[in-house]
């Protein structure tokens, strides 16, 4: 799904650390995984008390808009009915959905055939919800299936004085040094090594292996790449599915 465009002025106000990084010093480099240190961090007692009463805080939150949803809602949730088909929000159509599958199951008294097939297509238009109500999931999932085909790529992780941090390139250790591509514009590959603190390539100790590497990287990128177009593409398919499930049952799905 793309974005809309920012407004000039807003742009303006919240540049990226891309935008900036030119103009950033750099206080360290290494290499690791993403938030790989955070366990070493000692957590004071005054971060777990906020974090304490932040899980507080959301107590009384879900109680406030229980109480406000009960108001809000009541009108519109006294109309619903179990055996009745509706369009709302993914939650909503699923809860009614459900509780029609379970009514019509109990209760149904159409045509046998008939009755198995408006059962079986609520249960399929809950299943394809429940895979829409996490959009990132349809790429998430496919991702991983690729990476476990490769090895566990580490980052180049750089520190600044002003206390951002990023991780960019994938690198896989040789030696003493990590073979491997740098990730944005123009980025440089090969061998690499950390030279008076500064990450610069270097000459491989073994070439033949250092190529390897980078084919096999090249291959990773070229299947992650297609694992995010059929993304999409069985994200297009639900959709599809969804309304056609919707146009044929939506007013069949009740006795």
């Amino acid at each position: 799904m793309l974005s809309q465009p920012l407004d000039p002025k807003i742009s303006e106000k919240f540049k990226s650390d891309d935008y900036n990084e030119a103009e950033r010093k750099i206080k360290a480099q290494r290499i690791g995984k993403m938030f790989d240190d955070m366990d070493d961090r000692k957590i004071s007692i005054f971060r777990r008390i906020s974090w304490f009463w932040s899980d507080v805080k959301g107590v009384f939150y879900d109680m406030k808009y229980a109480v406000r949803n009960h108001f809000k809602w009541r009108k519109t949730v006294n109309k619903l009915r179990p055996w009745e088909g509706f369009a709302g929000l993914i939650d909503v159509i699923q809860t009614h959905l459900r509780d029609y599958i379970d009514t019509e199951e109990k209760y149904g008294h159409s045509e046998a055939e008939y009755k198995k097939n408006k059962i079986a297509t609520a249960k399929e238009t809950v299943e394809i919800l429940e895979r829409m109500k996490e959009p990132m999931e349809y790429s998430r999932r496919l991702r991983d299936e690729v990476d476990v085909r490769y090895p566990d790529y580490k980052y180049l992780i750089t520190e600044y004085e002003s206390g951002s941090v990023s991780y960019s390139g994938d690198f896989a250790a040789q030696g003493s040094g990590w073979a491997g591509k740098e990730s944005g514009k123009d980025p440089r590959e090969g061998y690499f090594e950390f030279t008076d603190g500064s990450f610069e390539l270097s000459a491989s100790p073994d070439q033949n292996e250092t190529n390897r590497v980078l084919a096999e990287l090249m291959k990773y990128y070229e299947e992650t790449q297609n694992a995010y177009i059929q993304a999409k593409a069985d994200s297009d398919k639900d959709f599809d599915r969804l309304a056609e499930l919707l146009k044929e049952n939506l007013y069949t799905w009740w006795d």
